[in-house]
């Protein structure tokens, strides 16, 4: 599930937008970790859930935050939240993005390792951080050198030697790139800080200075920025012992804003609300800081983004205003009135937007339904552009999803969140009464919501579900039930057929699809080759699902998703390579292709008789893939020096090639100038290959022109695109020699193959000129040389390609013979 869908679940979990999954499985992986709260407005940048805890890692700007939670049944509590991981101020950039990791005690050791590295440094240096049982951090920093280990309580033998004992793993291991422990260890006390008395004195510094004094208070607001942002501001007098405290916080923020830091304007400013809503200037501030970062953004997500929260605290401000009968400002008001697109303030124009939302996650109905009184729109969006019946829904707040339906919510209405019906559904362990697991689906189908509704990526929901969460049965046959299509698809066309019969624990449910309409033959463009796409049927997809080694005695084990696709109608004819336009009739050719690894004749009878008409002519590709799977068994046989064990697997090899020819596979290159097809290996270039068999492809229309690709390996043949003539005599096959010579018109055919047999026949001629050649090797040269004489239309232009001289013409050759040349 990509960006859109992510923010959207981040959003709904309590998580900042920028907390992004790209994938399924991350999305459910954040799903899940949501249960596990961070301190607002912390983004969770790291976290993992067993059975016993779940370790997450929240971020505040160059702030990292390390949590525990201790399971206790299906409840969790708090064990420790670290105190801040500071990321160095003066090298930190707000565009920088950390890759955090985190390594548990093992053994002895007391203490985690949390580290963060980025993706375009060299890492030469190792900062982390030493996190104990008690939540207490402490600060490394090393490199090849040296290690300094920081901490603000004084180090004693003991505690050095426990800092070691996970220091020595953690600084030479992933992500660390340092290959040996720092010769120059050193163990640094740094006195804590009165963090309250130091920000009250840095504040009141920077606020005795003039403002016409710039200089000199850039200088000092420079030093309060990265005083704050070592510290956890949030924990400055967090229980408001001292009123200047908010009124200090609240300058900062201000000062902030006007200098243009609009990001750290807004997180300030908003812990002054969060303590004290009741200051109306600072929610003029913090719009005036998001309206900042909307107008620097240019992703338009996060211009809308920031666009709706500037607005929300334009009306916030505004309201308050009215309300105590306050007059605005002029210029502030226009401001405002343009932020708004309003013409005049209001009291309607002026009220908050985005109230109704924490009181949905809250699950307070009566908060929600004062809100409607008071003219909220049910189809509103929040920040994230997620709707309020989406919020209520996904947080199954079933009299909410009443009130707001009540209210006149479209079930169709604006929503970047996930699509209604996948929130609606349970997650697999509730097991309440069905009637109450489905209760709010009941409530939205009731109301017109669609069940084919797609997720952010074009997936439908069904597809989803049979996906990922296959084990919930209740779920799958709750949506078929309900009217969920039984042919939907995702965007690519691959149908929820396929994604039921792929996992064995769904292949239940694709019986219950069929039952309700589902096609076998459905099928997809899973790729392209050039300018063909591959259809795909739930067939193909089940012939590639090939695994395993081959072993004497023992086929590959066919998989049972193949019988059981076959057992339900599928035709093989359907898919295959085609055109873009209609489904390809062209599926046996690949089947029998992809049957080819499993060296089971009984498989491509099985796919012969499942094959119904119009379909395609078969080619030569079964073949090919065959003898490449029979070329590898005999690299097998031969390297495990017991070839006679092996032959079982050839009888069963030659058997499938026999069924695949009987079939109508083509024993020679379709399309083919010069007898050269990539991927390929032609038949007669096989020297493996039995006499008895050669010779009846031979007679059977097998072409002798027809090259391999000399990227191919065949088992024995070191020039795989030599003229398969020539193979045989390099190898001394003299008995398939005599075959190919017996029938060798198409040597002769045209003037390019004639060219290139030459060709080939003179640079083995020359290559063995210091060898005794056999009587038959020399007739076989002679009479290709006789033959292309009588042919007369040879191109002695064409190049060899059988060592030594291959690349060289066949009339340079002739010519290298007259003048006699030795071989290289």
């Amino acid at each position: 599930m990509l960006g859109a869908a992510a923010l959207a679940l981040a959003c709904l979990a309590g998580t900042p937008r920028h907390a992004l999954a790209y994938d399924i499985g991350a999305v459910i992986d954040a799903m899940r970790l949501s249960r596990y709260a961070l301190n607002a407005p912390e983004r969770r940048v790291w976290g993992t859930e067993n059975a016993r805890d779940a370790l997450l890692v929240g971020q505040v700007e160059n702030r990292l935050f390390f949590y525990r939670y201790v399971r206790e049944g299906s409840t969790s509590r708090l064990a420790f939240r670290s105190a801040p991981l500071v990321i160095d101020p003066g090298t930190w950039r707000p565009a920088h993005e950390e890759n955090v990791s985190v390594t548990t005690p093992r053994g002895d050791e007391t203490f985690y390792w949390v580290a963060y590295t980025y993706n375009d440094v060299d890492g030469k240096q190792v900062n982390g951080y030493l996190v104990d049982t008690a939540g207490e951090a402490i600060t490394v920093r090393a490199d090849a050198g040296t290690a300094t280990v920081t901490s603000t309580r004084p180090w004693d033998a003991a505690r050095q030697a426990q800092a070691m004992a996970t220091l020595r793993k953690a600084l030479v291991s992933y992500p660390s790139r340092l290959t040996a422990m720092p010769a120059d260890l050193r163990f640094v006390q740094r006195p804590p800080v009165d963090t309250l008395a130091a920000f009250r004195a840095l504040h009141q510094a920077a606020r005795a200075i003039p403002r016409l004094k710039t200089t000199e208070f850039a200088r000092a607001l420079a030093q309060l920025r990265t005083f704050v942002l070592a510290q956890d501001y949030r924990e400055i007098d967090p229980k408001g012992e001292y009123p200047d405290t908010l009124v200090a916080l609240n300058d900062y923020g201000f000062w902030l804003a006007e200098t243009g830091d609009a990001a750290q304007a807004d997180l300030i400013l908003g812990e002054v609300l969060r303590r004290d809503p009741s200051r109306i200037a600072a929610y003029l501030n913090r719009a005036d800081a998001r309206w900042q970062q909307r107008e620097r953004e240019r992703n338009p997500e996060k211009r809308d983004y920031y666009l709706a929260l500037a607005r929300e605290d334009y009306r916030q401000y505004c309201s308050l205003r009215l309300v105590s009968n306050n007059a605005i400002p002029s210029n502030v008001a226009a401001r405002i009135s343009t932020a708004l697109d309003e013409t005049q303030l209001s009291a309607a124009t002026c009220r908050p937007r985005l109230e109704i939302f924490p009181a949905i996650k809250a699950g307070d109905l009566q908060a929600v339904r004062l809100q409607l009184a008071r003219g909220q729109d049910p189809n509103g969006v929040n920040e994230h552009g997620v709707s309020a019946l989406s919020v209520a829904v996904y947080y199954q707040q079933e009299a909410i999803v009443r009130a707001l339906l009540a209210g006149g919510v479209k079930v169709n209405g604006p929503n970047r969140g996930p699509a209604l019906m996948a929130s609606a559904m349970p997650d697999g362990r509730d097991q309440r009464p069905l009637a109450q697991r489905y209760a709010i689906a009941d409530i939205l189908l009731a109301a017109g919501a669609s069940l084919e509704a797609p997720d952010i990526n074009g997936t439908p929901l069904l597809i989803t579900r049979t996906s990922y969460y296959g084990d919930d049965r209740a779920t799958l046959e709750y949506l078929l039930s309900h009217g969920a299509d039984p042919n939907t698809h995702d965007k690519k066309g691959r149908t929820v057929l396929h994604a039921a019969i792929s996992n064995l624990r769904t292949r239940w449910f694709a019986d219950q699809l069929l039952a309700k309409g589902a096609d076998i033959n459905a099928a997809y463009i899973r790729m392209y080759y050039g300018n063909s796409p591959m259809w795909e049927t739930p067939l193909l997809e089940a012939l590639r699902e090939s695994d395993g080694e081959l072993k004497p005695g023992a086929a590959l084990a066919i998989p049972e998703r193949v019988a059981f696709v076959l057992d339900r109608g599928a035709d093989a004819s359907v898919g295959g390579y085609g055109g873009k336009d209609a489904v390809a009739r062209n599926g046996l050719d690949e089947a029998l292709r992809l049957s080819a690894s499993y060296l089971q004749p009984a498989l491509v009878d099985r796919l012969v008789q499942a094959s119904r008409k119009p379909a395609a002519p078969l080619t030569s590709e079964p073949l090919s893939a065959l003898l490449r799977a029979w070329s590898y068994l005999e690299a097998r046989a031969r390297a495990s020096k017991d070839s006679p064990a092996w032959d079982g697997l050839r009888a069963s090899a030659r058997a499938t090639a026999e069924r695949m020819v009987a079939a109508g596979v083509s024993l020679s290159y379709q399309n083919s100038a010069q007898g050269m097809k990539d991927n390929a290996i032609a038949p007669l270039s096989a020297p493996w290959l039995p006499d008895d068999l050669y010779l009846a492809w031979l007679k059977a229309g097998a072409d002798q022109t027809d090259r391999s690709d000399g990227g191919m390996r065949i088992n024995g043949v070191d020039q795989n695109d030599a003229l398969p003539l020539v193979i045989m005599m390099q190898l001394g096959q003299q008995a398939k020699v005599k075959m190919l010579l017996e029938r060798d018109a198409a040597l002769y055919r045209d003037p390019q193959r004639c060219g290139m047999a030459v060709a080939d026949v003179l640079s083995w001629q020359l290559g063995n000129a210091a060898k005794a050649i056999s009587p038959e090797m020399a007739g076989a040269v002679s009479h290709v040389m006789q033959g292309a004489a009588k042919a007369g239309n040879c191109d002695m232009r064409m190049k060899a390609r059988a060592r030594p001289y291959s690349g060289v013409s066949a009339d340079a050759l002739a010519r290298y013979i007259e003048r006699g040349v030795a071989a290289r």
